[in-house]
């Protein structure tokens, strides 16, 4: 007996890979990255502040406390265009570009303020509070590999890599049929020899949630002309996947 396996290796073996396509990050979830995926841009692009306070040079602040006087004041998207020297610091806020001059932030929780006269109550070292460029990713880093199924997070990486397409798998069309006399689909007329045809729904329910788009066929009768009838509808499919007819009576044509 073949073991489970040795089973999907024969039936994968011959498989090719499906053809690319290229597509927006908003149709991307779940998909398939057909190639692998590099940052267009680096993350931080500069050195920012991980904190709300105040941007210092940190060997003006190694007595504690201190006296700084405040030059200027850096927010995100609007840097300080000044630089810091002895003596002085900038106000700085969350994600704010780090000030020339300045090599660590202070938490405003350490601090009071006396107008621009800042008194430093903590000592901090070089590069305290500070993201430096280049944290996350830097440009040209590979993030995301080919064959990867594509998560609601990677979408987001992938965004904040500056990318806007991607080369992703088709989705593969798999056709299904359910076969046999003793079937109907739910809500048609039941005769009483015969069953609601319930297998073919699920499947294609996993079809659809394993990322492929499922195309079902319908119901073949016990003939071999209903097969090759409702087989013919399965052309341009990638896969065929028929249900039933699996023993070896009169009828499992």
């Amino acid at each position: 007996m073949l073991s489970v396996a040795e089973a999907l290796a024969r039936v994968t073996g011959g498989f090719e890979l499906i053809a690319s396509e290229h597509i927006g990050l908003s149709e991307a979830l779940g998909r398939v990255l057909a190639e692998d995926v590099a940052a267009r841009l680096t993350q931080p692009p500069m050195a920012v502040s991980s904190m709300d306070g105040y941007a210092v040079r940190a060997a003006d602040v190694q007595t504690v406390p201190t006296m700084l006087t405040q030059i200027g004041e850096s927010q995100a998207g609007g840097r300080f265009e000044g630089t810091v020297g002895v003596g002085e610091c900038a106000r700085i806020f969350t994600g704010a570009p780090l000030p020339d001059g300045a090599d660590a932030v202070v938490i405003q929780e350490e601090t009071d303020v006396d107008g621009m006269q800042i008194s430093i109550n903590e000592n901090v070292s070089t590069g305290a509070d500070i993201r430096p460029a280049g944290l996350d990713f830097r440009t040209g880093d590979v993030l995301l590999r080919a064959g990867k199924v594509l998560s609601a997070r990677d979408i987001g990486l992938v965004a904040s890599m500056n990318v806007p397409w991607l080369y992703v798998r088709r989705r593969p069309r798999v056709a299904f049929i359910a076969t046999g006399d003793e079937i109907v689909m739910p809500g048609d007329p039941i005769g009483p020899d015969q069953i609601i045809s319930s297998n073919s729904l699920a499947l294609g329910a996993f079809i659809r949630v394993l990322g492929g788009t499922p195309v079902n066929l319908g119901i073949a009768r016990d003939t071999k002309a209903s097969l090759r009838k409702t087989l013919a509808g399965a052309k341009g499919a990638d896969v065929l996947v028929t249900i039933g007819g699996a023993s070896v009576g009169d009828y499992d044509l």
